[in-house]
This record gives structure tokens, sequence and C-alpha cells, in this order.
């Protein structure tokens, strides 16, 4: 009985771990894609994409977080804006640079 709640555990953990690593995996797999489109000029470098949306009212008046986050299904950017007390979450195409929506 202890042995097999023993493994049982055990199991499980190694489980939960597996779950980050896994993550970890497709982050690169997306990095290493994007890259790879930015070198063909597919997509717009990421510090460009930054500094265009940056200049456009009204996130001219808020304050960039970073921590930019890429969906390499959709191509697009997820940029996140401090507005006074609230995050704003601006979604960008990759491959123009247009604004593609927005939370809040």
């Amino acid at each position: 009985m202890i042995r097999t709640l023993t493994f049982s555990i055990a199991s499980a953990l190694l489980l939960a771990a597996a779950g980050p690593a896994a993550a970890r995996g497709d982050r690169d797999r997306d990095q290493d894609n994007l890259r790879e489109a930015a070198a063909q000029g597919q997509v717009i470098p990421l510090n460009r994409l930054i500094a265009d949306v940056r200049s456009r009212a009204p996130y001219n008046n808020m304050t960039y977080l970073g921590g930019p986050q890429f969906d390499a299904r959709q191509m697009v950017y997820a940029l996140k804006f401090m507005d006074g007390s609230q995050v704003v979450i601006v979604y960008v195409d990759a491959r123009t640079g247009r604004i593609v929506g927005r939370r809040p």
C-alpha cells in the first residue's frame, strides 16, 4: 500500500514537472521560428513594432511594461502598457505592424 502510494505521488510529481518543460519547448520553437521569419523579412522586428506602437496615441501617454508575448499561430504580439492603474494589452500583427486588438 505504501509503495503504491509512493509510486503514485512520484508519478504525479514527474508529470507535473513535465508540463512547464513542454511549454518552454514550445516557446523556444516559437522564438526560433520568429527569428527565422524576421531574418527573411516576413515579420517586423520587435523593437521596431514596440517603438511604432509607443509613438501612436493613446499609447504614447502610457508606460510600456515590457515582456511581450508572441502567438506563433496568429503571428501576433501582445504588448502590455500601463494606463494609470489599468493594464492595457495591445495586439499587434507581427507581419504588418497593424494593431489588431486591445484589451481593455
